[in-house]
């Protein structure tokens, strides 16, 4: 048999096996071709095989890995082979385990489901450092539970766990902080000479790198903002403080901060007549998480509304599914699945 003909022979066999439709001479057959494949090449033809099936349901990820288990710890290969040759056993069952790990779990189905409208939709979200600039605006969770929008273009550094007398992180362009409460652990944001310390507050901080003054805006609470050498302000709800880094003058002024916050954190986030899934690819990026849409009729589904862009994810999925009563979403391992009701 010729390369090629051996290579489609092995998908077609593949395909069948996923489908529970070898018979006893069909799985011998398959078990010696996979014998004489390489490594790499039956890897290939696993990909392609893949890569010829859409994900129609979802399934949490703890239930993946319990299936994964229970396969695993079977010990019973799929394809069994009368020949006792170790190695050869290992690569069949290995093979065998892969493509029927697929099927349990219910990612794939054959060709002639390709069709059917309640195909799930799968949006992934980018995985991007918040120490790296993106184009886009993103929703961040810090360690201690304080929520960072930050604005495109720029960057926010913070451990990934917080010293245990202060919180502190740096930041290079514009962001909103809401910072969660902790009377002994301040929160301190390092923006080139400037500080800027709170307890529990929300407020706004824009200092680009080529530009020649911070200003910080306080929306709820209270927050101090001093260079190396003094104090320059200690701002309350709707006061701001615009320092200039060149001759160190600090002016203290009167605004409407929730305006100022909103003016930039609103991008992107008024929807008319948008679908189900050009909003969902909108909150997928900004807050980092994919989202699955059960089926192709709920992501076409046309919605208007608009969100400050400050929210938390569940409750604009929440907003969301009330404008779309037939709708509703659960969060499993950190992913968000939204289904029709009925």
């Amino acid at each position: 048999m010729s390369k090629k003909m051996e290579t489609n022979r092995i998908q077609d066999l593949l395909e069948k096996h996923i489908a529970f439709g070898c018979n006893q001479s069909e799985q011998e057959e398959l078990a010696k071709l996979i014998e004489s494949m390489s490594d790499d090449l039956l890897k290939l033809e696993l990909l392609k095989l893949l890569e010829q099936y859409k994900p129609i349901i979802y399934i949490p990820k703890s239930e993946k890995e319990q299936k994964l288990r229970e396969i695993l710890n079977s010990g019973e290969p799929t394809i069994k082979s009368h020949r006792k040759l170790k190695n050869y056993y290992k690569t069949v069952a290995a093979v065998a385990a892969s493509v029927i790990i697929l099927f349990s779990l219910g990612l794939f189905t054959q060709k002639l489901n390709n069709h059917n409208n309640e195909r799930a939709m799968v949006i992934k979200a980018p995985t991007v450092s918040p120490d790296r600039s993106t184009s886009y605006i993103r929703h961040l969770t810090l360690p201690d539970g304080t929520s960072v929008i930050l604005k495109a273009g720029s960057t926010l550094h913070f451990p990934n766990q917080f010293a245990e007398k202060t919180r502190e992180v740096t930041l290079k362009g514009e962001a909103y902080f809401d910072v969660k409460h902790m009377n002994s652990k301040p929160f301190i944001i390092h923006t080139g000479t400037v500080k800027t310390t709170v307890l529990g507050t929300a407020f706004d901080i824009k200092a680009w790198p080529d530009q020649k003054n911070v200003i910080v805006s306080v929306t709820r609470g209270k927050v101090r903002v001093e260079d190396n050498n003094r104090v320059l302000a200690v701002l309350t709800v709707n006061q701001s403080v615009d320092y200039n880094l060149r001759n160190t003058d600090a002016k203290q002024q009167t605004v409407n901060a929730e305006e100022t916050v909103s003016n930039w954190t609103k991008q992107d986030m008024v929807f008319e007549r948008a679908s189900f899934e050009s909003i969902v690819q909108v909150l997928s990026k900004r807050y980092g998480t994919d989202i699955t849409i059960s089926n192709s009729q709920l992501a076409s589904t046309q919605i208007t509304s608009s969100f400050s862009g400050t929210e938390s994810l569940e409750n604009i999925l929440e907003t969301l599914c009330i404008i779309n009563t037939n709708t509703q979403y659960t969060i499993e391992s950190g992913e968000v699945i939204i289904t029709n009701k009925n």
